[in-house]
């Protein structure tokens, strides 16, 4: 049996010396063919400089694609918690209010259809903790950084300008939380609110007749009031199904069921454990026909 190089170059006697540097000789040529096979390999696998940056151009590319999506799914995961507990300390300070006016069961006490929004907005106020009320209207004292506007739900074509249009709720008289929500409240003279709206393609376009008039329809509601909340105040996305919903007051405080543009199949998907439902678009985007 042949012995390992390592023995071989130790062996000594009878021309040892001669017989050692052979098998040194051997053993350097071995290591050397090695240390080349081991370059090429080298070679083979690595990159030019070139290839790198492509490869980091491509990383790039990808990056920038993907990161806003992410970051909208960051926020929108933050708004959802923020959702649910605004919802919660609405309905908390409505039971609330019904312990201490002696009526518990009935909105309507402390959403009387006797009194204005503004009676009923302070009244509403003091039932949360550390609340601030503020009075309608854009120029209200220390409230005027609520004067802001809010998207709608998705896309909805405004009748005056034909473009994207938006809403407020500056108009209403406001409950301004510790965490910075914002709450407004429209308190009806009726359980019934008898009206007509616009009706929209499903595309967010105005529906006109062949006068170019936009065709109405009913929408009367039964409801005590309305309750506007916008989790985060006048901080973006400023959007219903975001972070501005809309509920109907009526013998259990719920989501808007029939206005979708108003949040309402958004805040009951966030409630019932699912996202945010909204299609984001531009103020004064104009309609692709």
């Amino acid at each position: 049996m042949q012995k390992p190089i390592r023995e071989r170059i130790s062996v000594g006697g009878g021309g040892g010396q001669a017989k050692s540097e052979l098998y040194l000789e051997i053993v350097l040529n071995k290591l050397i063919f090695i240390g080349n096979d081991c370059k090429k390999i080298n070679k083979t696998i690595g990159f030019t400089l070139a290839e790198v940056f492509i490869t980091l151009g491509i990383i790039g590319i990808v990056a920038a694609m993907t990161l806003p999506v992410l970051v909208n799914k960051s926020k929108d995961r933050e708004l959802e918690v923020r959702t649910k507990k605004t919802f919660s300390e609405i309905e908390q300070a409505a039971l609330f209010a019904q312990q201490k006016l002696g009526c518990p069961g009935d909105h309507s006490c402390l959403f009387n259809p006797l009194n204005t929004s503004e009676e009923v907005t302070k009244n509403f106020a003091q039932y949360f903790n550390g609340a601030k009320y503020c009075e309608p209207g854009a120029n209200a004292k220390g409230c005027k950084n609520l004067h802001y506007k809010i998207k709608y739900n998705s896309i909805l074509q405004n009748a005056s300008t034909g473009n994207a249009g938006v809403t407020s709720i500056v108009s209403y008289p406001r409950i301004v939380l510790n965490d910075g929500a914002v709450i407004a409240v429209q308190q009806y003279t009726e359980y019934k609110q008898e009206a007509t709206c616009n009706t929209f393609n499903p595309d967010g376009s105005l529906q006109v007749g062949a006068d170019g008039k936009p065709i109405e329809r009913d929408c009367s509601q039964y409801r005590w009031a309305t309750i506007y909340f916008d989790v985060n105040g006048n901080l973006a996305p400023n959007q219903f199904g975001r972070d501005a919903f809309t509920l109907y007051v009526r013998d259990r405080i719920i989501p808007d069921p029939t206005w979708t543009q108003g949040g309402g199949e958004s805040l009951r998907s966030i409630l019932s454990g699912g996202g945010a439902i909204y299609k984001n678009y531009s103020e004064g985007q104009p309609f692709e026909w």
